[in-house]
């Protein structure tokens, strides 16, 4: 009985491996590098190339290479109206700031990156990177809570960024406070954000739904601004920038580095992501627009059926003036037949009695000369 009650333990699922020669020569022939250059880099951020490696780790050895040496060629996507998009997506913000999650989240960054590097360039825009950020990047790198790629990527992009920096593409931003990061962005975006047009772009929901409130408060301060007495406007110049509208927006990265922004949803008050459009941040979520939508529906038909009762309702009461007005006009005309037969009966009476009088005079006539 015992036997039969003791679990077994589960089997260990097999894990396709590749040993170091491989993974180096591999690595070594994509890139155009030598064994040991290639050996040297992956050593440098941890890997330990005398073991053998899960070979789906290939795909994170690749990224550090291209990290390293500054060749992001393997991610960009060749879809032109993908870019064309993306152009449209950023054109419209004055700055764009980048927080500590994407930077580490897979590949996305990378990609993202590459693929909006030409836009930078065209726009004259930069990538705002905060010195808070990178503290975080660098307390990553050694933390062995965290797993083996978040700790690699943690030591890699430093690099990266120093090397975008160079470029002209990533400018270290630091506004002096102190604190975490997401702390950091608040304030400044509390600064600034009614002057300027930001994104950011964040993995952390919590960071997302702060700037999306903000940025509705400060929307909703601006509307409810007094307008100034006349006396004010009559002396005061309105300048160009009063009538530009700011406003903020937070996205997130998904796969390929392609940006999903963040909205809540006013009915529900919960946070969702969906295609970056040119609105506000509170957007009904597409649960609470199909309840909406079907309230909506419900209310059309309330509303149908009252106004098909109003319009019923309007028929009989045009019906019964119809009716009530042939009546008048029957008994109208039956006053005007009976008054004009009373009238001839009067007129033939009087005439009669005219008759019968001057009959009765010719004969008291008659009588006095016999």
């Amino acid at each position: 009985m015992a036997n039969f009650l003791r679990r077994t333990p589960p089997k260990k699922q097999n894990v396709e491996t590749i040993t170091s020669e491989n993974t180096v020569d591999i690595l070594s022939s994509e890139f155009k590098l030598n064994k040991e250059k290639v050996s040297s880099i992956l050593r440098s951020v941890g890997i330990n190339l005398e073991a053998q490696n899960p070979a789906g780790e290939l795909e994170l050895y690749r990224e550090v290479i291209a990290s390293k040496i500054g060749d992001r060629s393997r991610f960009l996507n060749p879809d032109e109206a993908y870019i064309a998009e993306l152009d449209e997506q950023l054109r419209s913000f004055d700055e764009i700031y980048i927080d500590t999650a994407p930077i580490i989240q897979k590949d996305w960054f990378l990609h993202f990156v590459t693929n909006a590097e030409s836009i930078l360039k065209r726009r004259k825009k930069k990538l705002i990177i905060l010195e808070k950020t990178l503290e975080e990047l660098h307390g990553l790198k050694d933390n062995q809570e965290k797993d083996k790629e978040v700790r690699i990527r943690s030591t890699i992009r430093p690099d990266l960024i120093r090397f975008l920096a160079k470029r002209g593409l990533v400018r270290i931003g630091d506004t002096g406070s102190q604190g975490i990061a997401d702390d950091h962005l608040v304030q400044l975006f509390t600064q600034i954000g009614s002057k300027r047009n930001l994104l950011l772009i964040t993995q952390d929901r919590g960071l997302s739904e702060r700037i999306v409130r903000l940025s509705a408060e400060l929307e909703k301060k601006e509307a409810e601004q007094e307008e100034l007495p006349w006396f004010r406007r009559l002396f005061s110049r309105k300048s160009e920038e009063t009538d530009t509208t700011h406003r903020m927006v937070v996205c997130k990265l998904v796969e390929e580095g392609k940006l999903k922004r963040c909205y809540i949803c006013p009915e529900c008050n919960e946070s969702y992501y969906d295609d970056l459009h040119d609105c506000e941040g509170m957007v009904l979520c597409g649960r609470c627009y199909l309840n909406l939508k079907e309230q909506e529906a419900k209310q059309e038909a309330v509303n149908k059926k009252q106004r098909e009762a109003e319009l019923q309702a309007e028929e009989e009461r045009q019906k019964r003036m119809e009716a009530e007005e042939a009546r008048l006009e029957y008994e109208r005309s039956r006053d005007t037949v009976e008054n004009r037969l009373r009238t001839k009966r009067g007129k033939v009476f009087r005439i009669s009695l005219i008759v019968l009088l001057a009959l009765l005079l010719i004969l008291l006539i008659l009588l006095l000369v016999l």
